[in-house]
């Protein structure tokens, strides 16, 4: 039976035969359905007829995971998955194929349970496991950060990945030590914390806060605060497609002098800063981009943790590294 879902993963790979996280967090809510609703035509599942919308999706995905022990991508339990009809229907086919109509409680209980643990083994090593990649060739170092970023996403961890990236930055920059945390570490517990930082990194008279997701109450007054009792400087970075809305959410705020806060995005500070270290050089785009990536696993001259290092694939500019479980792994290679 197991050999038989495991053939069944591969309608959550659409493109390239790749598993797609939104596919199988969506599946494991339509199978986490059949306990209660054990029909295997899909159209019963969904909110409309021909629809791609599941019934109670969220619940039933948040059911699947904390069965699962999974930790979800995002909120949503993969909600906006494409092409549902197409697939879903399938999948619940394999399921039927196990003789599943005619199963008592007991052995209905157990197929569920299979098809599960397979979907779930399959998503723990998408966004556990599986590095990330990036190509390092014929692209600007805008576009590559911004494509890393966009795969940190689907394994729900952008937040993370944009920090240890802005902290490899600047020490491939300054060339010196720079402590890096993960995502919402060291951050403020309540006013009298003296120990807090005043943001995820402090270099001289700027305070440098990264926030992937739109503007948000906590990051404006945190933002507020800092112009208050210091005469720092803010720069937030989120990302390329969030920067205007933080733009104006900064410029409307009343209590934040928008003259002294930068907010860019990740993309731009860090791939500027990599083409500027190249000399605009492509060449030299590559040997920088792998030196950033070295210390983003905690390489040569980071301090961005105790990540073994081993480079593979030489001959193809390939590295793929071994990581604390808070950073997530990058696999880079020229294409």
């Amino acid at each position: 039976m197991n050999t038989l879902f495991a053939e069944a993963t591969k309608y959550c790979q659409p493109q390239e035969r790749r598993l797609v996280p939104s596919r199988l967090q969506a599946g494991l809510s339509i199978i986490e359905r059949l306990r209660e609703f054990p029909s295997l035509n899909l159209s019963s599942h969904l909110l409309r007829k021909n629809g791609s919308a599941i019934r109670s999706h969220t619940v039933y995905g948040s059911r699947s995971h904390e069965r699962l022990n999974l930790k979800p991508i995002d909120k949503s339990y993969g909600q906006r998955t494409s092409n549902l009809p197409e697939w879903g229907q399938k999948l619940l086919d394999v399921i039927a194929a196990t003789g599943f109509a005619e199963a008592n409680a007991e052995q209905r209980e157990a197929i569920i349970s299979a098809a599960q643990a397979e979907l779930a083994q399959s998503l723990r090593f998408i966004t556990e496991e599986e590095p990330l990649e990036v190509h390092l060739t014929n692209q600007t170092a805008e576009t590559i950060i911004h494509d890393l970023l966009l795969a940190a996403d689907e394994k729900g961890k952008s937040g993370e990945v944009a920090q240890y990236l802005v902290g490899a930055k600047l020490v491939l920059r300054f060339k010196r030590e720079i402590p890096v945390h993960p995502a919402n570490k060291s951050d403020r517990k309540y006013r009298a914390d003296e120990n807090a930082k005043l943001g995820d990194f402090e270099i001289q008279n700027a305070v440098i806060e990264v926030a992937v997701g739109p503007a948000d109450q906590k990051h404006l007054q945190q933002m507020a605060e800092i112009l208050e009792k210091s005469d720092k400087e803010v720069w937030l970075l989120t990302r390329a497609d969030r920067v205007n809305g933080w733009k104006n959410e900064v410029d409307d705020a009343d209590d934040i002098d928008s003259k002294r806060v930068v907010v860019t995005s990740v993309e731009a500070f860090v791939g500027q800063n990599i083409t500027e270290l190249a000399e605009f050089s492509t060449a030299g785009k590559v040997t920088q981009l792998k030196a950033l990536f070295d210390i983003y696993m905690g390489g040569k001259g980071g301090h961005a943790g105790n990540s073994n290092c081993s480079e593979i694939n030489r001959q193809k500019g390939g590295c793929d590294s071994s990581l604390l479980t808070t950073r997530p792994r990058c696999s880079a290679t020229k294409q």
